[in-house]
C-alpha cells in the first residue's frame, strides 16, 4: 500500500471511530483528567431506549407443574417436587404448636418431596425453603414456621444424606374466600424460584364446608350446617352432636324458666392434637336459635354427660369425653340450631363457628 493510501485510511478510521457511542470498559478515567467522562454521560450511553419502571422486576425462575422435580438454590441446591396442594379448615399440629384457621381463614396444605442431590450431607428444616401464596386479591401470605414428615406430627429437622428423599407437609394460612392463584417456592435469596399457578390445581374443600356459590370449591361457606353424628374440628378439639333432649327439671341448681324448659344438647369432645388439653365452659362459645328464630345466649355452663355436675378436666391425645350444654326455652318452642366455637389459641370472637342441626336427632321435642 502506498504512503498516500495509508494516510487516507488512517484518517477515515479515526473519523468512523469518533461517531461510535462510548462504552466504558476496563479502568475508568480519573475525574478531572483528559478523557474523563461524567457519570451521567456514561449512564445515558449504556441505558436502553424507552421508559424505566421501578419495582416491577420479577425474580427469575421457572413456572412449575405438580409432580415435576426442580432443582432450586445455587450454593446449596436441593431437588423439590410439589406433589399436591389442598384447602382445609382443620387445625394443623406440628410438635407443640397448633395452627387453627380463624373464621375468615383456611389452610393451604402443601405436600412435597425434598431430595439431596449433593455428594455430602446438608441440613433441612422449616427455614430451608420459603413458600409465598398470592390469594384471589393478589395479597401475599407466607407459610407457617413448621414442617413435618407427611403423615406425622413431629417437627422435621434433619441432616439429609446424599440422595436421601423425604415426603414433607407444611401449610400457609390464607383467606377463607377465593382461590390461591400463585405459589412461589424459594430456596435462596436472589436465586431463581419456582412459580405454580394453583387455579384449578389445588384440591377443593370438603363438601360440608364448601360455598356452593364458588364453582372452584375454594371458598368456605358463611354458615356450616353440621348433621348429627358428625365430628367437626373446632380447633384443638373435635366435636360431635350426639343427642338433643328436653327437660323441666333443674340443672346444677338452675330452674327452667317459668312455664318453660331446658333444651339439653349432648356432645362428644375429642382431643385431636398430640398434647394433653384441658377444657371447661370458658373454652367454648355457644348460641342457640329456636324454631321462632330467637337467639338464646350461652348459659356458660358445661355439664357431665350423665350427671348433674359441672364438667371440666384434661384429655390426653385422642381421648374423648361426653359433655352437655343447656339453654332455657319457652314451652312448646323447640330448638333449631346451635352455633359452637372454640377459643383455645384463637379468640372466641374470631374463631370459626359450626352450626349444629338440632332437628335431625332421634330425640323429639316435648309437644
Amino acid at each position: 500500500m502506498s504512503p498516500y493510501l495509508l494516510h487516507v485510511s488512517t484518517i477515515v478510521a479515526a473519523v468512523f471511530a469518533a461517531t461510535l457511542p462510548v462504552y466504558v470498559q476496563g479502568k475508568k478515567p480519573v475525574a478531572g483528567k483528559p478523557g474523563a467522562q461524567k457519570p451521567s454521560a456514561v449512564k445515558k450511553a449504556a441505558s436502553p431506549a424507552g421508559p424505566i419502571f421501578l419495582g416491577t422486576t420479577q425474580l427469575p425462575g421457572d413456572f412449575g407443574k405438580l409432580a415435576t422435580t426442580y432443582t432450586i438454590g445455587k450454593s446449596k441446591p436441593i431437588n423439590f417436587t410439589l406433589k399436591n396442594a389442598e384447602y382445609s379448615v382443620d387445625s394443623l399440629t406440628i410438635g407443640t404448636r397448633t395452627w387453627v384457621p380463624k373464621g375468615d381463614e383456611k389452610l393451604l396444605l402443601l405436600r412435597y418431596t425434598i431430595h439431596n442431590p449433593l455428594p455430602q450431607e446438608q441440613p433441612y428444616d422449616w427455614s430451608a425453603i420459603k413458600f409465598t401464596a398470592a390469594d384471589a386479591k393478589d395479597v401475599n401470605h407466607v407459610f407457617i414456621q413448621g414442617v413435618t414428615r407427611d403423615g406425622e406430627s413431629e417437627p422435621l429437622g434433619v441432616s439429609l444424606k446424599p440422595a436421601q428423599k423425604i415426603d414433607v407437609l407444611s401449610a400457609i394460612i390464607v383467606p377463607a374466600e377465593g382461590v390461591v392463584s400463585k405459589l412461589i417456592v424459594e430456596r435462596e435469596r436472589d436465586a431463581p424460584v419456582i412459580r405454580y399457578d394453583l387455579r384449578g390445581q389445588a384440591r377443593s374443600l370438603p363438601t360440608l364446608v364448601t360455598d356452593s356459590a364458588d364453582a372452584t370449591g375454594a371458598s368456605v361457606r358463611k354458615e356450616i350446617l353440621v348433621p348429627v353424628d358428625t365430628f367437626v374440628p373446632l380447633g384443638v378439639f373435635d366435636a360431635r352432636l350426639d343427642e338433643v333432649t328436653y327437660t323441666t327439671e333443674p340443672l346444677v341448681k338452675r330452674e327452667p324458666p317459668k312455664g318453660g324448659r331446658f333444651v339439653v344438647t349432648t356432645f362428644t369432645l375429642k382431643n385431636r392434637i398430640e398434647e394433653p388439653q384441658s377444657y371447661y365452659w370458658g373454652y367454648f362459645n355457644a348460641d342457640l336459635r329456636d324454631a321462632d328464630g330467637e337467639k338464646v345466649k350461652y348459659t356458660q355452663a358445661l355439664l357431665k354427660g350423665n350427671r348433674d355436675e359441672r364438667a371440666q378436666g384434661d384429655l390426653t391425645p385422642g381421648e374423648e369425653t361426653r359433655v352437655r350444654l343447656f339453654f332455657p326455652l319457652p314451652e312448646h318452642v323447640p330448638g333449631k340450631t346451635l352455633s359452637l366455637s372454640e377459643g383455645k389459641g384463637v379468640s372466641l370472637r374470631a374463631a370459626r363457628a359450626w352450626t349444629f342441626d338440632l332437628t335431625g336427632t332421634a330425640a323429639q321435642p316435648i309437644p
